[in-house]
Formats: structure tokens, C-alpha cells, sequence
């Protein structure tokens, strides 16, 4: 399994199995996104080998309200504008 990188507006890092493909300024890359089909999250907080989180989609409540990566809906419809504004080249990451 290959896993994407994504880092949030305020400095949170996760490591994603589904991505978004992007291209700006003339270069290109894949970013870790959540989507539908996104199984896997892993959060890394500080050291990577002592502090990393995984959390696996089907093992989370449906009716809770909070997404995979502990975020209100709001907070996550917020990064996945700014992930497609970066795309659309309309800011840089």
C-alpha cells in the first residue's frame, strides 16, 4: 500500500491512502486527501516511530458527527477547498 502526505492549515500531518493529483508553477505531485474510498489515516504527531496514530474508516461511528481525523465536518469541507484551491493554482502550498 503507498501512502500520500498531507499537511493541515494548522500544522497537523497525516499520511492517507487516497490522493489528489495537483500541478502548479510547473510542477506536480500527489497529496494525501480523504474521500469516500479513503480506508487508512495516520496521524503524525512529533516522532513519527513513538507518536503516529492509525485509524481505519470502518471501525469509526457512522452518527458521531466527527470524521477520521477528529475534525468537525465544517473544519474538513475547509481543507478540501484549500486542497483544491492549491491544485487549481489559485494559492501555493
Amino acid at each position: 500500500m503507498k501512502l500520500y502526505y498531507h499537511e493541515t492549515d494548522g500544522g497537523a500531518k497525516y499520511l492517507m491512502d487516497t490522493f489528489l493529483s495537483w500541478e502548479h508553477n510547473g510542477k506536480k505531485g500527489k497529496e494525501g486527501t480523504i474521500t469516500d474510498k479513503t480506508k487508512y489515516v495516520i496521524r503524525i504527531d512529533g516522532n513519527i516511530r513513538e507518536d503516529a496514530e492509525m485509524d481505519i474508516r470502518e471501525n469509526l461511528c457512522p452518527s458521531c458527527g466527527f470524521n477520521l481525523l477528529g475534525l468537525t465536518k465544517k473544519e474538513l469541507k475547509r481543507e478540501e477547498e484549500t486542497a483544491k484551491r492549491i491544485v487549481a493554482g489559485e494559492i501555493e502550498d
